[in-house]
């Protein structure tokens, strides 16, 4: 039995692999149907003999011939039971009838994909499968209108929808699942809660474990389908795809090293997408780190000089990645080659198609903090289990490690050939996409830099890998074209290999731009397997995206009607509104979306971008009351925020806190709307709505230093003084070199001393002064701070003796005082009698003296001094100080240490003084308390 369940664990692994067939191999009994997914025959799975009159019989066929009289999801949840109750008739065993059930959903969930996403088009059609003598646009529409979320309308022209929801419903069959994701009426609260509850998966439930990582992809397809992500969506597939269900599929006992290396970093990139998918791609960078560590990959970014041109004379520097895997590759195909797309060569005159590299070369990065390098600092904690169980150290996983210094790159790519690289894996290619994908999304648009690093990424997938997968390359040559189009002498080249790329998915493209070869049927076939062979890896991207990107590519270089025209082709009738809004024809919008809301009147989304166009907060109340469109209530909280003048309304903060809240019970995963909610609470003094909000924030993106600040805030004012501190420490962590968190060092300074933590204190008074020195001078220095560390200071020892050295603290806290601080002190005398007081612990009097003789200047030369008593009586006590000093000072030993003093001739010094101040304050303060002063001090000295 345990045998039988292990060739079952190896046989379900190589599914969600999706092998290659040639490197198939299972003693599993009922392997054919999974050979059959492999070779990429998915209709075959259904019309199978095993299976077809367990789908398709006169029972079914009465259910299905229910519609259009019922619901289609009614009668499509008592298709998928019947269809189940079958399985379980046939197979007896209710884990074999689950697992070939499995197989039916895979089969069509994939063919969905192949029609949607990759190409090429099915001979078979959904409705004819499942409904045939249906009115196609009844059922369709009513098809599309089951896959809208949150008030969010799935894409009107997809191909198929109800192989996608028919598989959706047997995952959700299989799991347990009594609230389907595929109603309007489901309560967010209740799905989330439900699989949440999901218990781990165990050794003993292989099928339990493929089902939820199959239906977290298709959850990952479904928020594909919308146009925006749902963060319900977002979650459930999170909750599914839990470490337990990579190590059920592939446990170490197993003893497969290979198989179960391939699964666990195929778990980890998927766990990536979704956060890409979900926009928290944050959190995507931590489990790209496990996948690398799993999969041993080796990767770094450095310079290399290369010719760019053909009529380059000398190299100059350029970014190059350098990368090697490990030899082993599951996916390596031993004879054949792998069809891939077209990749049109760049034929400029000026241009070389590719760098040609000299060497490799030491570089220099601009410390650009956008670059997105040195930002990124995160818990590599998040979402480990059993599954990567190599201890995590505590060094930071970067999406991009540099080497600056040819010394710096690992060992094992120091003898790379930059022209001529050794090919990557599959699942390195991907990963290198992925990082590129949250590399993007992290970073500002339009930065020369990390542009720059990312065509280094896209072009080492490109120009040195051998054998390449369709999904990967036509990714990769993706990537490449719209970076390319952002510039003038490749744009041509990107447009056109853009073109291609939708041309090449062969679905619903009746005039090509480009001419392509009739494809021989068996070739079809396989290209059908190998296309989606990784697609649950990579960002998801179906064509009618694709062509959308295209559209705005062409808004972009401000080819507004192509722009519009595709997305007329397409149906997206809101984003074909937007274009005319970015344009400044409102008035065409409003046609557009009201005839929209005419034919479709609960296309909540429609009815949210009208209210955008008029600013009517009426129609984003009524978005929200057709399907709970979450960003109509952020529209509604910006608008009571801040209402424009026309309206007449004044500023409620309070309402615009209560819309934001609605707006996030829906769409929970939104970093701005949080981090808007959290300042609203400030503003009203809300602070443990506050605090939540910015804890909200940490959790989705913990390298922001403005949240972590704010949160520190709120937690001050509810005082909770520790956990402030931590926050503050953490934006400080954040901020890195940022030159402009001065009041973050500010908030720092004054909870470090609440706490007594004085050695942090330390830190945030010299990093204030380095921050707003220049501008503020003596202005940076918070003197009693200052006072207080140097009391802690010189209640110590100074060291002496042979050998002596000063701890942190105090080797600190002197460079703080003695060199830092007299570079900002102007007229402050007493921070130089403060500097004075160090000088003397460090058994230093002429530098004490010197410190006195300035603080005495300080008061003595200010132009105030001639008619403001205040300021006269302050020189005074100053010169009595500078006397005192004189006296105690002046003759210790000298700082040579050769039998001189520190001031041999103090007492003409002092003398000179007193007089000198004399004859300034003689005409105005001859008469007052000062001058009495002065004049004691005189006779002391002449006696």
């Amino acid at each position: 039995m345990e045998a039988s369940r292990k060739q079952l664990r190896e046989l379900l692994a190589q599914l969600v692999l999706s092998l290659p067939s040639e490197n198939f191999s299972s003693e599993f009994p009922g392997s054919l149907p999974v050979l059959t997914l492999l070779q990429g025959q998915y209709s075959k799975v259904l019309q199978s003999e095993d299976y077809l009159t367990l789908v398709f019989n006169d029972e079914t066929r009465e259910i299905l011939g229910a519609y259009p009289g019922q619901g289609l999801v009614d009668v499509l949840k008592s298709f998928v039971e019947t269809v189940s109750k079958n399985f379980r008739s046939k197979y007896g065993n209710d884990e074999l009838a689950a697992f070939h059930l499995h197989l039916v959903a895979i089969a069509l969930l994939q063919s969905f994909i192949q029609i949607n996403f990759t190409g090429p088009a099915l001979e078979n059609n959904a409705r004819e499968d499942f409904f045939p003598g249906v009115d196609d646009k009844l059922l369709h529409t009513e098809a599309i209108q089951v896959l809208s979320v949150t008030g969010q309308q799935a894409y009107e022209l997809m191909e198929g929808p109800l192989y996608f929801i028919i598989a959706a419903l047997i995952f959700e069959k299989l799991v347990g699942s009594e609230i389907s994701l595929l109603q309007d009426d489901f309560n967010v609260a209740e799905i989330t809660e439900y699989y949440g509850s999901l218990e781990s998966v165990s050794t003993e439930e292989p099928v339990r474990a493929s089902v939820q990582w199959w239906m977290a992809r298709a959850v990952q397809v479904h928020t594909s389908l919308l146009s925006e992500p749902a963060s319900v969506l977002s979650t459930v597939s999170s909750l599914l795809l839990n470490p337990s269900v990579a190590n059920t599929l592939c446990p170490a006992v197993d003893g497969n090293v290979e198989l179960q290396r391939n699964v666990q970093c195929a778990y980890f990139l998927e766990c990536a997408r979704s956060g890409i998918h979900s926009q928290t791609e944050y959190l995507s960078i931590p489990l790209l780190g496990k996948a690398r560590k799993v999969s041993n990959f080796t990767f770094v970014l450095s310079g290399a000089k290369a010719k760019r041109t053909k009529f380059q004379k000398f190299h100059t520097s350029a970014l190059i990645v350098l990368a090697k895997s490990e030899t082993a590759n599951l996916y390596s195909i031993k004879e054949g080659g792998q069809e891939v797309p077209e990749s049109f060569e760049l034929n400029s005159d000026l241009l070389l198609e590719r760098p040609q590299f000299e060497s490799l070369e030491d570089i220099e990065f601009t410390d650009d903090k956008d670059s997105g390098k040195k930002r990124i600092k995160l818990d590599l904690s998040l979402q480990s289990g059993e599954v990567y169980n190599e201890e995590i150290d505590d060094e930071e996983e970067k999406l991009l490690p540099i080497a600056l210094r040819k010394e710096n790159i690992p060992e094992e790519l120091q003898n790379v050939d930059p022209n001529d690289q050794p090919g990557l894996s599959d699942l390195d290619n991907v990963q290198l996409l992925l990082r590129l994908a949250t590399l993007r999304q992290t970073s500002p648009a339009g930065n020369a830099l990390v542009e720059e690093e990312l065509l280094a990424l896209v072009s080492r997938v490109l120009y040195t890998t051998k054998d390449v997968n369709w999904a990967v390359f036509s990714r990769a040559l993706w990537e490449r074209s719209v970076l390319e189009t952002t510039k003038a002498r490749t744009i041509e080249r990107g447009i056109l290999q853009m073109t291609s790329l939708v041309e090449e998915m062969g679905i619903k493209i009746k005039t090509r731009m480009i001419p392509q070869v009739a494809e021989e049927e068996d070739k079809v076939i396989l290209a059908s397997a190998s296309r989606l062979r990784f697609i649950h890896q990579l960002p998801l991207m179906p064509q009618w995206q694709m062509d959308s990107k295209l559209a705005e590519k062409f808004m972009s270089l401000g080819v507004f009607r192509s722009a519009v025209e595709i997305y007329e082709r397409l149906g997206m009738v809101c984003e074909a509104a937007l274009c005319y809004a970015a344009v400044g024809d409102d008035k065409e919008a409003e046609n557009i979306l009201i005839e929209r809301i005419n034919t479709h009147p609960r296309d909540a989304r429609a009815i949210s971008i009208l209210g955008d166009v008029r600013q009517d907060p009426e129609l984003w109340q009524k978005a929200w009351d057709v399907g709970k469109y979450y960003k109509a209530q952020g529209s509604l909280s910006h608008y009571y925020y801040s209402p424009p003048r026309e309206s007449g309304i004044a500023k409620n903060v309070d309402l615009a806190i209560k819309h934001m809240n609605l707006c996030l019970s829906i769409n929970p995963l939104s970093y701005e709307n949080w981090f808007f909610y959290g300042c609203c609470g400030l503003e009203t003094e809300q602070y443990d709505l506050s605090s939540e909000a910015f804890t909200r924030c940490v959790s989705l993106d913990d390298t922001n230093s403005h949240a972590w600040s704010n949160l520190a805030t709120s937690l001050l004012r509810t005082d909770k003084v520790r956990p402030a501190f931590n926050a503050l420490k953490k934006a400080i962590r954040c901020a890195g070199e940022s030159k402009t968190t001065w009041r973050i060092y500010e908030n720092y300074l004054v909870v470090a001393a609440k706490l007594n933590e004085w050695s942090d204190v330390l830190i945030a008074a010299r990093e204030l002064v380095n921050l707003r020195g220049n501008g503020s001078g003596e202005d940076s220095i918070d003197i009693p701070v200052v006072e207080k560390l140097v009391e802690i200071l010189v209640a110590t020892e100074f060291p002496t003796g042979d050998g002596a050295k000063m701890t942190f603290y105090q080797t600190s806290c002197v460079d703080f005082i003695c060199n830092l601080l007299p570079t900002v002190i102007t007229t402050s005398a007493r921070a130089w009698r403060i500097v004075s007081r160090v000088e003397i612990w460090r058994r230093r009097p002429w530098s004490a003296l010197e410190c006195h003789e300035k603080a005495y200047r300080a008061l003595s030369h200010r132009p105030e001094l001639e008619h403001d008593e205040t300021a006269w009586n302050e020189a005074v006590d100053a010169c009595a100080d500078l006397i005192a000093a004189y006296e105690s000072l002046g003759e210790l030993p000298g700082k040579h240490d050769a039998d001189d003093l520190v001031c041999k001739d103090w007492k003409y010094k002092a003398r000179s003084t007193v007089r000198s101040l004399m004859s300034k304050g003689k005409q105005m303060w001859e008469d007052s308390e000062g001058w009495e002063k002065l004049q004691e001090m005189k006779e002391e000295l002449r006696n």
